[in-house]
């Protein structure tokens, strides 16, 4: 007897891999399901760690959508041509692939399997929707930033951004950091959605610092955590003993603004006078931070990268994945123009190359040494081709740092006026 396929049948039938996936029933497990940073929130949260309560958009849906739309064998393609291929051809072909995901839909099952979800976990608050690759958040790649996330998403927005985040996996950025980690594979995401916590003050915490080894490193602001991940000011530092959790140093930053969660999504406030001055944490709270940075760390049994949140008096941890370059990163120096926070164990002299905006990447020739106000992901195609990296604003857990150390790039950030200070064509160390 011949069997006939039904033109409706799709993946899931077979696999029985679910589309959608409350957050608290993933582990650490299920990466090739919901992502590396679905994996380790689900894995956090049934075991007890305040998270935010929320679903996963899984891999399953993104593959099923991309197979429907008969799209998926030129995607791969990209990304494996993309390994051995000029910066200027990376470009073309994330812009061929951004292009084939504008013919992905979501179907009407779909868009149910979202809705239902989102009534059952988020109970129709704001939501953030972010990111969560098969590749993202693990011990050798962290994508800091690389794939969209959004914050402060309605319900009638949701299915757009999820699309959006979809489609982020192709962006220019992500193909050349997937490029320079000599990623070939077929990518896939899923993507997280989780209650919005309208953080008052949060951070970034490494369970180890990368640069000393010995301390627990956070980093504090005011409002919204993308304030410290970006760079944009400079944040309060604290370093902690591991073994303990007590305070060693304080370091207050001056935090010149930050963002809160309006009516109408994000909003940017400014910092005046002694307020982008005061401490965003009390001991008691730094003591606290740490110590649950330690038990998250003892739980996955490695070094964390962790970013946190308070509301109120309620610590919630909104990411935690494994810090992908420890190591000693302390190097000498003879009497410097700049002060700021070192990154990397290497050393490299060249000439300064000050640019404003990642729009102006060519003018930097390969070996020149970046210098910039910070970096933010669409700087990574840049930054592969500098000799090293000075920004004015960051701190060591910020987007600079971080992408800095996977590349092996050296860097100093935090300077403050690195881009006033230098100009092209100087000859640096």
């Amino acid at each position: 007897m011949t069997t006939i396929e039904s033109e409706q049948a799709r993946p899931d039938d077979t696999t029985g891999r679910p589309l959608t996936i409350a957050l608290s029933e993933v582990g650490s497990a299920d990466v090739q399901l919901v992502g590396g940073k679905g994996a380790n929130l689900g894995e956090l949260l049934g075991s007890g760690f305040p998270v935010p309560p929320g679903f996963v958009v899984t891999a399953e849906a993104y593959r099923r959508c991309v197979d429907d739309a008969g799209v998926g064998p030129r995607l791969a393609e990209i990304s494996a041509q993309a390994v051995s291929a000029s910066p200027a051809e990376v470009s073309l072909m994330a812009e061929e692939a951004r292009g084939l995901m504008s013919r992905v839909a979501v179907p009407d099952d779909l868009v149910e399997a979202i809705t239902t979800a989102y009534a059952s976990s988020c109970h129709g608050q704001r939501v953030a929707v972010r990111s969560s690759a098969t590749a993202e958040d693990t011990a050798e790649t962290s994508f800091a930033g690389m794939n969209e996330s959004f914050t402060n998403v309605t319900e009638q927005d949701l299915v757009q951004r999820i699309t959006d985040c979809w489609t982020s996996l192709f962006g220019e950025r992500v193909v050349s950091y997937r490029a320079e980690r000599g990623l070939a594979d077929d990518p896939s995401i899923a993507v997280v959605v989780q209650v919005m916590v309208s953080s008052e003050r949060s951070g970034v915490m490494f369970t180890c610092d990368p640069a000393r080894g010995d301390e627990v490193l956070i980093e504090a602001a005011f409002g919204l955590g993308e304030i410290v991940v970006s760079g944009s000011v400079e944040p309060d530092t604290y370093r902690l003993d591991r073994e303990t959790a007590s305070v060693r140093e304080i370091r207050v930053g001056h935090k010149t603004h930050q963002i809160t969660s309006g009516a109408n999504g994000d909003v940017h406030e400014p910092i005046d006078g002694p307020e982008a001055w005061r401490r965003v944490l009390s001991d008691r709270e730094i003591h606290d931070v740490g110590s649950i940075g330690l038990e998250i760390e003892a739980h996955f049994g490695n070094p964390q990268d962790i970013e946190w949140a308070y509301v109120g008096n309620e610590l919630f941890i909104v990411q935690s994945r494994p810090i992908t370059t420890l190591g000693d990163d302390r190097s000498g120096a003879d009497t410097p123009l700049l002060r700021g926070l070192g990154v990397g164990a290497r050393s490299a002299s060249g000439a300064v190359r000050v640019l404003h905006s990642p729009k102006d990447g060519h003018r930097l020739r390969d070996g020149e040494v970046l210098v910039a106000d910070k970096t933010s992901p669409d700087w990574v195609p840049t930054m592969r081709r500098a000799a090293a990296l000075v920004t004015d604003a960051g701190g060591s857990t910020c987007h600079a740092a971080i992408v800095s150390r996977e590349l092996g790039l050296p860097a100093v950030v935090g300077t403050r006026h690195a881009t006033a200070a230098l100009h092209d064509g100087d000859v640096v160390t």
